[in-house]
């Protein structure tokens, strides 16, 4: 076991002797050699770099039920997110998530390797200043502001209802999203009053059915992973009480599940949806 503890150790460190002998990219050069380790990092990577220089992504990337990258991440070299993998690729940077090891960017940080660690997104001011981070990073800002502006004109189009409209999240199990989170923003946005906010909770938090209904909610917004098995929890999302009279939208986990341009086609598919 200390052998190969051992063994391990000069591997890094053999690995880290190479990055450093092929120098340090200016900072307001391009990165050639990106590595991301988070399905929202290899989404923002793959839209802002160009894709021959992300030379390795999660497992997440080409899942075509959360990517919205998958085409593009088709083919490129998959990592498990450790500092053993990552450091032998010689990266310029790498594109970590906020729930990535943070013993993994720690490592790789001490071996001189660049760690972009991405934050995490409850609002479309927080998704611009994600965007505007990894865009910096990796040599590409003038990128970051183009998807910014283009995000912004997208959203400024969209209609915004002169009534509110009552909508709350739920998912499996009565979880549901209350303020502070990315679809109450949303919501905000297009003139939806979110019942669950209104019902007091905060970040994501358990609804029950009865406080639903009797909000009397013009909208439920349910979030869809593609077909996967029955549950218990899922059962609750087809209570017959649910199908009366409220009208009713899916919205895939893929479009809001990170901070770039999908958040616009969620809320342009639950404003769309509402009667």
């Amino acid at each position: 076991m200390a052998l190969r503890r051992a063994a391990r150790g000069w591997a890094l460190l053999a690995a880290a002797v190479l990055v450093a002998a092929q120098g340090v990219r200016a900072e307001d050069a391009p990165a050639r050699r990106i590595v991301t380790t988070n399905l929202c990092a290899d989404r923002l990577a793959l839209h802002l770099a160009d894709r021959e220089n992300v030379i390795s992504v999660s497992r997440f990337a080409a899942d075509p039920a959360v990517s919205i990258v998958a085409e593009a991440a088709a083919g490129i070299p998959v990592n498990q997110g450790n500092a053993e993998d990552i450091v032998a690729l010689h990266p310029d940077v790498v594109v970590m998530g906020a729930f990535n090891s943070h013993l993994a960017a720690a490592m790789l940080r001490s071996l001189g390797v660049k760690v972009h660690v991405l934050p995490l997104a409850e609002s479309i001011e927080e998704a611009r200043a994600a965007i505007r981070g990894v865009a910096a990073e990796l040599g590409v800002p003038e990128r970051g502001e183009r998807m910014v502006a283009d995000m912004d004109a997208h959203l400024a189009a969209l209609p915004v209802r002169a009534r509110p409209v009552r909508a709350a999240v739920y998912q499996a199990g009565g979880w549901s999203a209350g303020r502070g989170t990315m679809a109450d923003d949303l919501f905000g946005r297009i003139g939806f009053t979110n019942l669950t906010a209104e019902a007091g909770i905060v970040g994501f938090g358990a609804l029950p059915l009865e406080t639903l209904v009797a909000s009397s909610p013009d909208l439920i917004v349910f979030e869809s992973m593609g077909d996967g098995p029955p549950s218990v929890a899922g059962e609750l999302l087809r209570h017959p009480v649910l199908s009366r009279n409220i009208a009713r939208v899916s919205v895939p986990m893929r479009l809001w599940a990170c901070p770039d341009p999908a958040l616009v086609d969620a809320a342009a598919l639950i404003a769309g949806a509402a009667p």
